[in-house]
């Protein structure tokens, strides 16, 4: 990736970054530094540093003195981020009933069959986007400015943790079903169900948090292959 002029030079770095970050181009717990990182994006050491306290700001890196790393979660924090998700995310399925758009529905349809299609063949990558674009759709459909807010602050977290720990997760025989989850949760909402939309969703959301909880069971993230990419 090159950074294109024109623009703040740091907000490119920074989404550049962020991309690479995302796409597990960087290990967990693996040290950045500021020179290699301006020498690879073409631009100034400063530019770097205004990208890095973005990201340190997303929680993607961290820094301890004058060192900078890569965020390396716990088992423990990958549970904590979907205990919220699973309370903020079950209010938005319960107020998707009363705010779904004949749009939203229609995008809600097709990111189920392309889900279905890309679980079929065996395509991670493609599930964590389609699996994102679910969630994404029902908390915009909720139209709660407050809640969409809340969820927007745990959001580059949730992806990260999606694409570089718990991306092949989604192939695993105890979690093939979660796109029947999401028909489930799709389906009380068409049919227009407030409290059957907040149980299907938080009870997904919770089989996610005891899958993990077996998958790594007496396990760190350490031992674990993490990134299979």
């Amino acid at each position: 990736m090159q950074i294109i002029r024109p623009g703040p030079l740091h907000e490119q770095a920074y989404q550049i970054l962020l991309t690479m970050l995302l796409e597990g181009e960087y290990q967990p717990g693996e040290r950045l530094v500021e020179t290699k990182l301006a020498e690879k994006l073409g631009v100034s050491r400063g530019t770097i540093r205004e990208s890095i306290r973005m990201l340190i700001k997303d929680g993607l890196l961290i820094q301890n003195e004058s060192v900078i790393s890569v965020y390396k979660p716990t088992l423990q924090d990958v549970i904590d981020l979907y205990e919220c998700r699973e309370r903020l995310e079950s209010l938005a399925a319960k107020l998707a009933v009363e705010n779904m758009t004949e749009s939203l529905e229609k995008q809600i349809n097709e990111v189920l069959m392309k889900s279905k299609k890309a679980l079929a063949e065996e395509h991670p990558s493609k599930l964590v986007e389609l699996n994102t674009q679910f969630h994404e759709l029902i908390i915009r459909a909720s139209r709660n400015n407050p809640l969409m807010g809340l969820l927007e602050t745990i959001r580059t977290k949730s992806l990260y943790m999606r694409n570089n720990i718990l991306r092949d997760y989604y192939l695993t025989s105890n979690r093939k079903s979660y796109i029947g989850e999401h028909e489930q949760i799709f389906k009380a909402i068409i049919e227009q169900d407030p409290i059957k939309a907040e149980e299907e969703m938080s009870k997904h959301i919770n089989n996610d948090l005891s899958a993990f909880n077996d998958l790594f069971k007496n396990k760190t993230l350490d031992n674990v292959n993490i990134c299979n990419k």
